[in-house]
């Protein structure tokens, strides 16, 4: 038995369908959306089915960067998933769970950085790696993926947290797309999302490998590339507007996921923006 959390959200959505592609065992899906296992009651089904759970995959999370709430950020990401470890270590059920590269603040990208958060959503994410630093070994497995920016069908439900590829395909509608002044300076490592699923079945179908591990291509691109990418395909506009005065000193310059501790165990092959961009249109332009 298997279970994702998360699972009606961007990753966890694309997780559940690949597994259920390729494993015949049984796929249990939790989520705040889902009226027959949400979060709250996930605890009594583990506790009542401990022998024949194989493996967590724990995605869910508030993901939202701009959450202010205290409370709300350290209860749906840290405390929760704290709890969640402590039962996975009682009853020896490995777990691969979602940590993310906004623990590095500015960088440099590498695993034995120092945490350098710069919002609450960075911060809760931070607590949770720094819990399991002190845990491996003592559990079957627990891997921590520090995913990088991720882009890929089934962002429809995230909001203003889509990745730019969905925002620019919206504003497209109207012949033009929006990016901050001097966005050819603003480079992300994107990842494609089915990079991030081959990745998480990897440590699924390699149990013996637990710790952190970054999770991006290694590669920085602008937020001008991905424009140019629709300017070439779609004719559209790009106009330049101010950045949000809520987010100046809050956004990161750039991001590059150093993969050197990944590739020591994994020779994954990560596609490249444009194929992922592609693909992803390609996607869009069918619903």
């Amino acid at each position: 038995m298997i279970v994702v959390t998360g699972a009606h959200g961007f990753i966890g959505k694309n997780l559940v369908e690949k597994l259920r592609s390729i494993s015949e065992k049984e796929i249990i899906t939790v989520d705040f959306y889902d009226p027959h296992m949400n979060p709250l009651v996930l605890f009594d089904f583990l506790e009542h089915n401990k022998n024949k759970i194989e493996v967590i995959f724990h995605n869910g999370a508030c993901s939202d960067t701009t959450e202010q709430s205290l409370f709300h950020m350290m209860g749906r990401n840290t405390d929760y998933t704290i709890d969640l470890i402590r039962v996975c270590i009682k009853y020896n059920i490995r777990l691969i769970y979602a940590s993310s590269a906004s623990i590095y603040g500015d960088g440099p990208y590498i695993e034995e950085s120092s945490y350098r958060p710069k919002n609450l959503y960075a911060t809760s994410k931070s607590v949770i790696d720094i819990y399991c630093s002190m845990l491996f070994g003592r559990a079957s497995q627990l891997v921590g993926l520090r995913y990088f920016n991720v882009y890929g069908r089934y962002e429809e439900n995230k909001g203003h947290m889509a990745s730019v590829v969905y925002k620019f395909f919206n504003q497209m509608k109207s012949g033009k797309i929006q990016l901050f002044e001097n966005s050819q300076e603003y480079k992300r490592d994107f990842i494609y999302i089915d990079d991030v699923v081959e990745l998480n079945l990897f440590f699924y179908n390699n149990p013996q490998y637990s710790g952190i591990y970054n999770v991006g291509t290694g590669l920085e691109r602008s937020f001008l590339d991905i424009a140019n990418i629709f300017k070439q395909k779609y004719n559209v506009e790009i106009e330049y507007v101010p950045m949000p005065k809520k987010l100046v000193g809050k956004y990161q310059s750039h991001t590059r996921s150093d993969n050197s501790k990944l590739s020591q165990i994994c020779d994954h092959q990560y596609r490249t923006l444009e194929m992922g961009v592609e693909k992803y249109l390609s996607y869009l332009e069918s619903i």
